[in-house]
């Protein structure tokens, strides 16, 4: 039995009646870790504020996505790409978005920005990070739920999202409701997935 498919049939409570008494103990410790940490995500998600960027996030969003893109994205890109992306996402384009009929929603933990998700041209999502260390905790999935709710309201010609991911993001946006449209793709050194995703409720 592989230790992933172990924790699934430990949540569902399928292990402690075939265990001996000291595996019961482990299997106990276990259930105890996992409630302990989903307590902990439902309270960093009840203190999540979300807001639109203003300046005053600028410095410290931009720190969330360098942050995020060296440790999960940067890997797949060449020198090319991650030159490229050093050049084009600035402070300046973050700043630039709602004249490209875009925005960005930041998410905020005890006042400090730890992660962000930006649009452009109405239903392209153009970033989305989390800052690493706080990946599982269901930040991502409170921003993209405002940010694709802000779509529906302000762009109503907008069927569906779009998104160019990185390779190692794809199970993220398959787990939110994204499908693979295309092959991998590179570009200027940066590799991408075209993934999409119905805004039809």
């Amino acid at each position: 039995m592989t230790s992933s498919r172990w924790v699934t049939d430990v949540k569902h409570g399928q292990l402690a009646a075939s265990l001996p008494r000291t595996q019961e103990s482990s299997v106990a410790a276990v259930r105890a870790v996992r409630q302990d940490q989903d307590r902990g995500a439902n309270l960093v998600r009840m203190a999540i504020q979300l807001s639109l960027l203003d300046e005053a996030d600028v410095d410290e969003t931009m720190a969330v996505v360098k942050e995020s893109f060296d440790t999960c994205v940067a890997p797949d890109y060449t020198e090319e790409g991650r030159e490229l992306f050093a050049r084009v996402v600035t402070c300046e384009y973050l700043r630039s978005l709602p004249n490209r009929q875009g925005f960005t929603l930041v998410a905020k933990l005890g006042g400090h920005t730890v992660g962000m998700c930006a649009f452009r041209d109405g239903n392209h999502i153009t970033l989305f990070f989390v800052r690493p260390k706080l990946h599982g905790q269901g930040i991502g999935r409170r921003l993209f739920d405002a940010a694709a709710e802000r779509v529906r309201r302000n762009v109503p010609e907008a069927t569906k999202l779009e998104v160019h991911s990185s390779p190692a993001a794809v199970p993220v946006y398959e787990a939110l409701g994204f499908e693979v449209t295309g092959p991998e793709e590179v570009e200027g050194g940066m590799r991408y997935v075209p993934m999409e995703r119905s805004l039809v409720t």
